[in-house]
Order: C-alpha cells, then structure tokens, then sequence
C-alpha cells in the first residue's frame, strides 16, 4: 500500500490539532485502520505514540510563549499520568470491539462539543472533584489511544478562569503526558503490541508540521465553518470504525 494517503491523513490530524486545539487525535486511530489495515489493539498502542509526538510539537510554540499553566498542569498531570498508566495496562483484558464502541462514544461527543460555538463546560467544586476528573481522563486516553483534549478543554474551563489560548496550551501538555504515559504503559505490559518505532516517528513528524500550518493558518481561516464541518464527519467516522470491525 502507498504511504502517500496515510501520511497526508498524518497531516490532517496535526492541521486540525492546530486549527482547533483539541479534536485531531481522535482520527489516529481510525486512519491506522482504515488506512494501514492495522489490527484494532495495534492501532492503539501505535496512536499513543503518534498523538504524543504531534501533541509535543503542537505544544512547543505555547511553551516557547509561555503560555502553559505551570500550576493548572501540576495540579492535573499527575492524576492524568497514574490514570492513562492504568488504562494501557487495563487495555490488554478489553475486547477490542467494547473499545472501538468507547471510541465512537467519544467522536460523537467531540462532534456535538465542535458544533457548538462555545465547548461543553462541567461544574467542579472540590477538589477531589477535580482529580477524580482528571484521572478518569487519562484512563480513557490510555484505554482507547485518544489524546482527549477535547474533553481536557472543557474541564481547564471549568476550573479556572483563564484565556482560551492559555487553555488550549495547558490542554496540548497534559495529552503530551498522558499519551506518554499510556504508551510506556502499554509497551511494557503488552510486548505484542509494540508499534513500529519508525511509523510513530513518520506519522509523528508529519502531523507536528500540519500543527505548525494549523497554527499559522488560525488567522486566515474561518475556523468555526472548518469546527462544523469536522464535527459533521466525526458521527460518519465513528458509524464506520464500528461497522468495520464485523467486515
């Protein structure tokens, strides 16, 4: 199979990462199914690498502005980290079919939070609230392989009051830890599962150049038309990536 159709879907996951900051990882990996014929549980363990490269290269120029929330992140990357360490390690007794559903579960919620002209908001009070929260996020990032900024958005919102570009970047370093997490997690605990190492590198480069042109293009493009029609794609996505494991 040609590489030309899998690296520019590599591409359009970093430029929508860019566009939107949250949202692209989720494609990771329905396009290494669909694309790469990759078994279901392979596909996760790879987009766990892939989606903390992209993630990493995404966040660099927050990082180089210092536009990360250095107490935000210390606050959640723990319980994000222990919780996305325990769901590459839980994700070896899970049926693949129970989590390719978790992750059409999931694009159809990106999609509603992507039409919506302001994301989806929680209300957390306590503390324990939060770090529950947070836990519980990065179990689902390591179960399904999904970075889950789009759910990392609305929790930062909820729990502070800070501008949205300091928010997207405090969101792209916690997916970058969680993913990392994850993925060290699932490569220890499940050795037939280990990617290849020079397909994570490629998909991951490639996708942190679109999230440069992503970020670059943020004030030429009218980004809430492009929101919309990837939140139209998301439910079409998520009917197939289920459909397709009976074909």
């Amino acid at each position: 199979m040609s590489w030309g159709m899998p690296l520019l879907a590599a591409l359009l996951i970093g430029l929508t990462l860019g566009l939107f900051g949250s949202g692209g990882s989720i494609l990771t990996v329905p396009v290494l199914i669909f694309l790469l014929d990759m078994p279901e549980k392979l596909a996760i363990s790879t987009a766990l690498g892939i989606v903390a490269l992209i993630s990493l290269g995404a966040v660099t120029p927050y990082l180089w502005r210092r536009q990360v929330a250095g107490k935000l992140l210390a606050q959640l990357a723990g319980p994000g980290i222990m919780g996305a360490a325990a769901g590459g390690y839980a994700s070896q007794w899970l049926p693949a079919l129970l989590q390719l559903f978790v992750l059409a579960a999931l694009m159809l919620i990106a999609s509603l939070n992507m039409w919506r002209s302001q994301p989806l908001q929680v209300r957390l009070q306590q503390q324990w609230q939060v770090m529950l929260t947070g836990t519980a996020l990065g179990l689902i990032t390591g179960l399904i392989g999904v970075g889950g900024g789009f759910l990392l958005v609305p929790l930062l919102l909820a729990i502070s009051d800070l501008p949205s570009q300091r928010v997207v970047a405090t969101s792209l370093a916690l997916v970058f830890l969680q993913s990392c997490s994850g993925f060290i997690s699932m490569w220890w605990s499940q050795p037939l599962l280990r990617p290849d190492l020079s397909l994570v590198g490629s998909f991951g480069l490639i996708g942190v150049v679109g999230s440069l042109f992503g970020l670059l293009a943020l004030q030429y493009l009218p980004q809430q038309k492009f929101r919309r029609g990837f939140a139209l794609f998301l439910p079409v996505l998520a009917l197939a990536l289920v459909l397709q494991h009976w074909h």
